[in-house]
């Protein structure tokens, strides 16, 4: 039997986008190909290559620990998810495990329960081509240039087109200020249905959300968006664990 590479995994409710104030169930795995914030932030927790919002769970994704498929959830988990709260499998990168998650999702199937509904967190740009048949929703977050990030590793367009065809995908940006929904329009919309999108404000803290996010409500009244906020942040102030 594989194991996952697992970060944290707790009960709580969904903080963002289509499914936000959900019960469900997080298992956040190890490990990203990217690194929002720009890379040194992870040693530093500085903003580096004009970024203007890091990672707000890097501290605990790249602290891992590889767990067998039946020792990942405690019991507050499981019964949880027999009791119809959402499994959201976050990072990190996902789809950096997917071999692994097949092992996983099968024993869910035969030890928990055989309906839950599974959401997974991608950035987009992996292919999820193992894991989409058993994927219920795709919270995929596609990184802008305030990620730090580079254009030419942060965008993978089949990628986009893969996870947009996914019936139950949308597309959830992370936005510090108006010039992004320009990006987003300019970069990403020939390749995603704008349907599907929800803007995020930055923000590791309720002081920085409070501005951010109304700046995020102007942009979703004027081009007739979906706004998402970040109730982990804004119930509890913090941004993992909870």
């Amino acid at each position: 039997m594989k194991k996952l590479s697992v970060a944290e995994s707790f009960y709580s409710i969904q903080g963002e986008g289509k499914t936000i104030g959900y019960p469900a169930v997080f298992l956040r795995l190890a490990g990203c190909n990217l690194i929002c914030g720009g890379q040194g932030t992870q040693f530093d927790k500085k903003l580096h290559n004009n970024a203007t919002w890091r990672c707000d769970s890097i501290e605990v994704w790249m602290k891992g620990k590889a767990k067998s498929i039946d020792n990942i959830l405690n019991e507050e988990c499981i019964e949880a998810l027999k009791n119809g709260a959402n499994l959201i499998i976050t990072g990190g990168e996902p789809c950096m495990q997917q071999d692994a998650l097949i092992d996983f999702f099968l024993w869910l199937e035969n030890n928990v329960a055989k309906d839950i509904y599974i959401e997974c967190e991608t950035n987009g740009t992996i292919s999820p081509n193992k894991i989409k048949h058993k994927i219920n929703q795709f919270n995929c977050s596609p990184k802008l240039e305030n990620s730090g990030n580079i254009k030419e590793i942060r965008i993978n367009t089949e990628v986009l087109k893969e996870i947009n065809q996914h019936q139950g995908s949308i597309f959830k940006f992370v936005i510090s200020n108006k010039s992004d929904w320009k990006e987003i329009e300019r970069d990403f919309l020939q390749y995603i249905d704008r349907d599907k999108i929800w803007l995020m404000p930055a923000g590791e803290s309720q002081k920085e959300l409070k501005e951010t996010k109304k700046i995020v409500a102007e942009i979703c009244k004027e081009n007739y968006l979906k706004y998402t906020g970040r109730l982990q942040v804004e119930i509890w102030n913090k941004k993992t664990g909870v």
